[in-house]
């Protein structure tokens, strides 16, 4: 048996069914392109998760984003990845975000 990979290795894609908008200062995420009886709701993320999401991009890990993030704001690595991973299994939850393989 394999080890499990820590999430930090771990690449994630956005789920081409979610757009992202920036509306009166909030920022949103919008399902699109779902069948009636699956849920329609819009997801508002904190500037932490905007922020987060907007390094989503199917190529860099877990680890990486988080790095980038430390050194661009001033908050302590552990507090990143409690928010990121609070983050990822928020998205992964409802299928806004995917575990990919770049």
């Amino acid at each position: 048996m394999m080890p499990t990979m820590p999430w930090t290795d771990k690449i994630y894609a956005k789920n081409p069914d979610f757009v992202s908008r920036e509306v009166a200062g909030e920022f949103i995420l919008i399902p699109i392109r779902r069948q009636l009886n699956e849920v329609n709701s819009l997801y508002v993320l904190n500037e932490t998760g905007a922020a987060l999401w907007r390094r989503i991009d199917g190529k860099r890990s877990a680890r990486e984003i988080i790095e980038d993030f430390s050194k661009e704001f001033n908050v302590t690595r552990e507090q990143i990845e409690k928010d990121f991973n609070s983050l990822i299994e928020d998205l992964r939850g409802i299928r806004a975000i995917e575990e990919t393989h770049a």
